[in-house]
């Protein structure tokens, strides 16, 4: 099972994602894209068992990019505050993330690596950054999920 496919088709149940444009490694920076950005593992955290199975770790980071308000906090009734709704929107889907992980709904990645956890690394969005040279400026916010799978391909006995 390709495990970039199966992220792919797991985030794409999103409620925050599947409405929008979603691309895989590169993405063209503009209000509401995501990006799915892979990201190298450490192969020390592979821990090996006796029987030839190992522990590892798939490690995504989902960008996504916003339109950014210049203005100060709105205290008037009704009117919205958008970098905050902005940000509570990306929040939504650590949100979604970790409700999954706890129904244990993870990415299919095959019957011989089963998905054992999956968890948001942060509480909240990072802010990557602001680009102003686009019109309307983007503001770059990254969410990174980490999932723990049992590597059975090289498995010598059942």
């Amino acid at each position: 099972m390709d495990k970039n496919q199966a992220v792919i088709d797991f985030l794409l149940k999103c409620p925050q994602i599947k409405g929008n444009p979603l691309f895989f490694n590169f993405a063209e920076a503009k209000d509401n894209n995501k990006q799915i950005v892979t990201i190298a593992n450490d192969k020390s955290i592979n821990k090996g068992f006796v029987d030839g199975s190992v522990l590892r770790r798939y490690t995504f980071t989902i960008i996504d990019y916003r339109s950014v308000a210049y203005q100060s906090i709105v205290t008037v009734a009704k009117l919205s505050n958008e970098n905050v709704d902005e940000m509570f929107d990306v929040q939504k889907i650590i949100n979604w993330v970790t409700e999954q992980a706890e129904k244990n709904f993870f990415p299919d990645f095959g019957e011989k690596c089963p998905v054992e956890s999956m968890w948001a690394v942060t509480d909240t969005p990072n802010l990557n950054g602001v680009d102003t040279s686009v019109k309307p400026a983007l503001a770059k916010y990254s969410v990174s999920v980490q999932i723990e799978y049992l590597d059975k391909t090289g498995v010598l006995w059942n």
